[in-house]
């Protein structure tokens, strides 16, 4: 055993380091803050060089891929610096847009597409981490949901090749601690020999999860992996 000698301006502190063994138990685990996308207007391609003075009808193409707006208000439309009227100036027939008048050549064209729904999406992240001893069995933390939405897959991932194999319990506020109930079926995020897994299909799941619920990881069973994290992807 060594020791060492710390000095504060408040007084002196021993403190005794066991140097018998590299290993430490580090025992934390933690929820990183999750991310969402919010709402994501498109950039519609430019036509301008087609425009001839005669011809009214264009495809509608981003990225150089079709796009079909829900209707005309989807699109905000520009030519030679003058915002369009949707449904007076122009209308939309499948991934075309009609001109009420033939735009000229050399007029300036942009458009954009207005996002018609969120694609709001929620990943929750959970890292599991026993320092340089292998992660122990049992509870590792609860989370509280803030957001409503439904599980569409997890991923995991360890600092080295090994077994792990972990539960997600639920329960509510108001039941807590007394009702929680796994969510995963027969289907447990699980790594086997190996450092990273996924799973998309969760056919055994049972998937939503309401604003308020709280999540538990229970840890079933672990071989060579000290740390590791799990990753919960919701769509809202």
């Amino acid at each position: 055993m060594a020791d060492y000698e710390i000095t504060f301006d408040a007084g002196s502190y021993n403190v005794n380091v066991d140097t018998s063994t590299p290993s430490y138990n580090l025992g934390v685990n933690y929820e990183i803050p999750s991310k969402s996308t919010q709402y994501t207007n498109l950039l519609v391609d430019d036509i301008k060089g087609q425009f001839d003075g005669t011809k009214t009808t264009f495809n509608i193409t981003v990225g150089g891929n079709p796009y079909v707006p829900k209707d005309p208000q989807q699109l905000l439309v520009s030519v030679a610096d003058v915002i369009l009227q949707p449904g007076v100036d122009y209308q939309i027939a499948g991934s075309t847009i009609v001109f009420t008048n033939p735009p000229t050549a050399g007029q300036d064209f942009w458009s954009s597409a207005l996002s018609a729904n969120a694609d709001l999406t929620r990943t929750i992240n959970f890292v599991l981490d026993n320092g340089s001893q292998d992660i122990t069995t049992g509870s590792k933390g609860q989370l509280n949901l803030d957001v409503t939405g439904r599980i569409e897959s997890w991923m995991l991932v360890a600092n080295t090749t090994g077994s792990i194999v972990i539960d997600i319990k639920k329960d509510t506020y108001v039941t807590y601690p007394d009702s929680f109930a796994s969510i995963v079926g027969s289907e447990y995020p699980r790594l086997s020999n190996a450092k990273k897994a996924r799973d998309e299909s969760l056919s055994t799941w049972s998937t939503q999860l309401t604003a308020g619920d709280i999540l538990d990881f229970d840890v079933v069973s672990c071989s060579g992996v000290q740390k590791c994290s799990l990753f919960l992807r919701l769509i809202i």
